[in-house]
């Protein structure tokens, strides 16, 4: 069985979902779409596909069993909304959208139509996680510490706070994902944040930094640093992590890492293969077996995930613990 693929959008991490596809067998990319002509055409030309500039265009001239929405994320919903009307299932990068009324207008429409569909949060799939998953069932967690330090985004477009969401929604949403998925749904959370370091950068309307205190609904605490303010080779040093402090154990997870502590023990754990392959191979398997389940983090878990880091800028903004 064929799957045939289309593309909207044919930027940055588009080319990651190019490179898994071209792996995975039974798939065909048919057609890719981006409302920057040369980029279309260029794009096109590499995968040896149609080119179209306007995605609903494209809908309806393909027969394609599925797209990949890799645009800006405040065009995701429009997006979404054209696929569910068209009956076509669709994988949509994170975040699934800027607002959670944007979400709520999809999960009515989804209801009412049991259209395949996928998130992009990748660290599902990561097998670093299904490792983690099994150790915290049998430990007692105190305490969960996250931290992503990044640079001021590359991408003009992610530079926008009003257009991206900024780090906590864009970036860090990740790590909120992972924590929920693991661990469990948070309750509330408080958010203050410090701004205006980078007049300099006309474009960059986001925080410099962040920290927020997560209360998760079994009554455990948590908190997640962030900060826009370093420089784009401090992840080699010092990547993304989330730390869980167990009795007398220390959990640390790193994409496609774990590293567990005890008074007597340093133990590592690395695997080598690719979330983001995981996540779109087990997307078309889903599609060619008609089992949804495969899908880890379908549109209507992601909303939850979106909620708390929507709730996140709220409390920034207000001062106030936000109650999810």
């Amino acid at each position: 069985m064929e799957i045939k693929v289309g593309i909207i959008g044919t930027g940055r991490i588009s080319n990651v979902h190019i490179n898994s596809l071209k792996k995975i067998e039974g798939v065909k990319i048919i057609s890719v779409c981006d409302i920057v002509e040369e980029i279309a055409k260029k794009r096109a030309q590499e995968i040896g596909c149609r080119f179209y500039f306007d995605y609903k265009e494209m809908i309806e001239k393909e027969k394609l069993d599925a797209v990949w929405i890799c645009t800006p994320c405040d065009t995701h919903t429009e997006i979404v909304l054209f696929c569910i009307e068209k009956n076509l299932p669709f994988f949509v990068e994170k975040p699934p959208a800027l607002k959670e009324e944007e979400c709520e207008k999809v999960i009515e429409k989804l209801k009412e139509k049991n259209i395949p569909n996928s998130v992009g949060f990748m660290l599902r799939y990561d097998l670093a996680v299904e490792k983690l998953k099994e150790i915290l069932k049998n430990e007692k967690v105190i305490f969960i510490s996250a931290e992503w330090f990044w640079t001021i985004p590359l991408v003009d477009s992610i530079k926008s706070k009003e257009k991206a969401g900024g780090q906590i929604v864009d970036q860090a949403i990740h790590f909120i994902d992972l924590i929920r998925y693991v661990f469990g749904e948070i309750r509330s959370v408080y958010t203050r944040r410090v701004r205006g370091f980078f007049p300099e950068e006309k474009l960059y309307t986001g925080d410099d930094a962040s920290c927020t205190i997560f209360e998760f609904e079994n009554g455990i605490y948590g908190n997640l640093l962030c900060t826009y303010s370093l420089f784009p080779e401090i992840t080699k040093y010092y990547p993304p992590k989330i730390r869980f402090i167990c009795k007398k154990k220390l959990i640390e997870y790193l994409q496609k890492k774990l590293i567990i502590i005890t008074s007597d023990k340093y133990e590592e754990f690395i695997w080598n293969e690719d979330p983001y392959f995981l996540e779109d191979k087990e997307f078309i398997e889903s599609l060619k077996m008609g089992d949804m389940t495969l899908i880890r983090a379908n549109y209507f878990d992601s909303m939850k995930t979106l909620k708390v880091a929507l709730s996140a800028n709220i409390s920034m903004e207000t001062g106030r613990e936000i109650k999810i």
